[in-house]
């Protein structure tokens, strides 16, 4: 790549009066940029773990992590995702100049944007002149760290503890509330607010622990204000083990340890009928048991579990719970589709949403069919359920779901393109099989048994087999993907 980047289209990165210009490669419709080049025209921090393909770049007093073949950032210690991964190119990591641009200018002090009709990446800094927060453990307490961008004197600092917070009063300061507030556990801090005021800023601090003493320091080299929280020494190390404690339990709850499959319908619930009185339900059940046994080979460690392993009716309530009592960390609910129009073929992937989506309307209000096979005493549980409360639940692993859909639909597509099957894409819906689920989760209408072509081969154990081969391989892109990052 590097010997070609004379002959690659470029785009023009802007940063107040200088214009630089960088090479850039297409990859799904977004142009791609090296962050070595762009680190090493704009003369900024970077370094790169050839071996683990990460680049660490530094602009300013922000740092953000990268992972090639990865769709997660880590910027200023918090994970965040991307729409399109980053990319391994001759040794250096390339990222999405459009969403380079937005994550900074969302959640940096940075100022950054970029115009795919000019091809043009701007930078420059917001209005603030308290850039970044940092906190550390120390041996004997906790250490605050506020990057400024101006010089303050001791006297424009004043410290107030009270009711479990500590407040830090900057007089001449200003910030972006939604750069610097986050949660976070270090030291004594669990949560960071910040305020802005006419001729002020208020920076709070949730404390977890007490302290014996505060002070507040101006450092002589680059005036920052250094905040020091005081504990004696055994407490220091007691907190130093809570908060790495805590740290690890953190990561540990984003690790994908145990996977739940659910084979829709079964039992008296026969779900769709289709060609020659093909059922749903005996198509979803040895697919589900293939993907459980491939899943275990790939993924040893990882412990799987089935809402049915049998021809057994459960209620749509009971399969989350079923996932949610085993601290599944994925669900993933197997389905089969139909349609009036025969001729209507493919398979799509969903994920939880109370959004409506007219293209998955038919679909939802198929699955959701299945309630009439329950008991009285349990259809009364979906009664009076407002799916937009019913879903908030999933606001925290939406993103995460979508990614799911996507990385899975996109292995069906490449293992199943060659039966003549067509993609139908990721959609979204409000399915009740897959509320209250808490944790990523997708369902997968695996084909249409209503279509004489798809049926014959969704019939075929040749054809269970590649699709549970192909969601196997999803799964694990994706939780090599997540667990990556952490």
């Amino acid at each position: 790549m590097a010997a070609l980047r004379e002959y690659l289209d470029t785009l023009t990165v802007v940063k107040g009066k200088q214009e630089y210009r960088l090479p850039y490669v297409l990859r799904w419709g977004q142009p791609y940029i090296s962050l070595a080049d762009f680190a090493h025209k704009l003369n900024l921090g970077i370094f790169t773990n050839k071996e683990k393909r990460k680049t660490v770049i530094y602009i300013g007093k922000d740092k953000a992590k990268f992972t090639a073949d990865n769709t997660f950032l880590v910027l200023n210690d918090v994970l965040y995702q991307l729409r399109y991964p980053a990319l391994w190119l001759d040794g250096e990591v390339w990222v999405s100049a459009s969403e380079m641009a937005e994550m900074f200018d969302r959640f940096t002090a940075q100022t950054m944007s970029f115009r795919p009709d000019k091809m043009v990446l701007s930078l420059g800094r917001k209005d603030v002149n308290i850039s970044g927060i940092g906190v550390q453990e120390k041996e004997n307490g906790t250490l605050i760290h506020i990057y400024t961008e101006k010089s303050f004197s001791r006297k424009d600092v004043a410290l107030k503890a009270t009711n479990g917070w500590l407040y830090v009063e900057i007089w001449g300061a200003r910030v972006d509330p939604k750069v610097l507030s986050r949660k976070q556990r270090q030291g004594l801090v669990s949560e960071i607010q910040a305020i802005q005021f006419d001729q002020s800023a208020s920076l709070a601090f949730k404390l977890n622990g007490k302290f014996k003493s505060k002070d507040v320091l101006i450092d002589p080299e680059n005036s920052d204000i250094l905040v020091t929280l005081r504990t004696d020494p055994a407490t220091g190390r007691k907190e130093e083990k809570k908060n790495s404690d805590e740290l690890e339990k953190q990561k540990q709850d984003w690790m994908i340890h145990t996977i739940v499959i659910d084979a829709g319908h079964g039992g008296k619930d026969p779900g769709a009928i289709g060609y020659k009185g093909l059922k749903e339900k005996d198509i979803v059940l040895p697919v589900a048991l293939k993907l459980g046994q491939f899943l275990k080979k790939r993924l040893p460690d990882v412990r799987i579990v089935y809402t049915r392993d049998r021809d057994v009716f459960i209620p749509l309530w009971k399969r989350t719970k079923i996932a949610n009592e085993n601290n599944g960390k994925l669900f993933v609910s197997l389905h089969c589709n139909s349609n009036r129009n025969h001729k209507v073929r493919g398979f799509e992937t969903y994920f939880l949403s109370a959004e409506k989506d007219e293209r998955a309307r038919d679909v939802v209000l198929k699955e959701n069919e299945a309630i009439k096979f329950e008991s009285q005493t349990d259809q009364k549980r979906y009664e009076g359920v407002n799916f937009v409360l019913a879903t908030l639940a999933q606001n925290a692993f939406i993103k995460y779901s979508q990614y799911l859909a996507t990385v899975v639909q996109k292995s069906l597509a490449k293992n199943l393109s060659r039966l003549d099957m067509k993609s139908r894409g990721v959609k979204q819906g409000p399915f009740w099989v897959m509320v209250g689920a808490t944790m990523p989760n997708i369902l997968i209408e695996m084909g249409f048994i209503s279509n004489k072509h798809e049926a014959i081969l969704l019939k075929r154990k040749a054809t269970q087999t590649r699709i549970a081969q192909a969601i196997t391989e999803g799964i694990v892109k994706y939780k090599t993907d997540v667990e990556s990052a952490l």
